[in-house]
């Protein structure tokens, strides 16, 4: 049995969950625009370019943007916002060379490579200036608060792995050679919570609540684990 990939459109206008999708990218480029001012001319790739909505923030912001993923319709969709092309997951540092881009982006894409340690470290010599990563939070409360059955069941057919806001710093600072220098907080979902406010007011009430109240409150809860990083100069991985 394959692995369903992600929708070709969505709307998030229409859909909460499709909302949260656009929101940790949202999330993610905020972080960077807080210490960046100007981004004009910086070369950008976005690695697991999907639909391209990456790729067209990167290129509204004034940046040269390029994406790569290993689906042919995503490269397709992706090129009417920069150049895409297909990715060699054996060689993504061959492929585009060190220190190749200022910035390199990669949103809910590492939890699906076999070796991520090997990914990121990759990442990390393909940017000469900053990463922008964002997976799911192995910690976020809708995980977290499950009946004993639910424990027991696959949660996205497609994951390999995942990461609290601690181990994913483990893996970056001691393991692949990237230093976090913010984070960033998309969304905190409680269930019984959530749920009752959508019941009670709708969803756009549940939607202000979840990245409002809920985010203020418990921010290392949120659905995503962003960080903004930069390449450790001469980074020698442990042994």
């Amino acid at each position: 049995m394959g692995v369903a990939h992600i929708p070709y459109e969505i709307d998030p206008q229409a859909c909460r969950s499709h909302y949260y999708e656009d929101l940790w990218k949202e999330v993610a480029f905020r972080l960077l625009a807080k210490e960046q001012a100007d981004l004009s001319g910086w070369r950008h790739l976005d690695f697991g370019c999907g639909r391209g909505e990456t790729m067209k923030r990167a290129r509204d912001l004034g940046m040269e943007t390029w994406g790569t993923d290993t689906d042919p319709e995503c490269v397709r969709l992706s090129s009417a916002f920069g150049t895409a092309e297909s990715l060699d997951t054996e060689n993504p540092l061959g492929q585009f060379g060190e220190k190749s881009f200022d910035l390199v982006t990669c949103f809910h894409v590492l939890e699906h490579v076999p070796r991520p340690k090997e990914t990121l470290t990759a990442l990390a010599r393909i940017a000469r200036k900053r990463v922008l990563v964002a997976v799911p939070n192995l910690s976020a409360f809708h995980d977290l608060i499950r009946t004993r059955s639910r424990w027991d069941r696959p949660i996205n057919e497609g994951h390999l792995q995942s990461w609290d806001h601690g181990h994913f710093r483990n893996l970056a600072e001691r393991h692949c050679g990237l230093k976090i220098l913010s984070w960033g907080f998309d969304t905190v979902l409680i269930p019984p919570f959530s749920m009752l406010v959508e019941r009670m007011f709708g969803s756009n009430a549940a939607l202000a609540v979840e990245t409002g109240l809920f985010k203020k409150l418990f921010p290392f809860a949120s659905l995503s684990v962003i960080a903004l990083m930069e390449p450790i100069e001469g980074f020698v991985a442990p042994e």
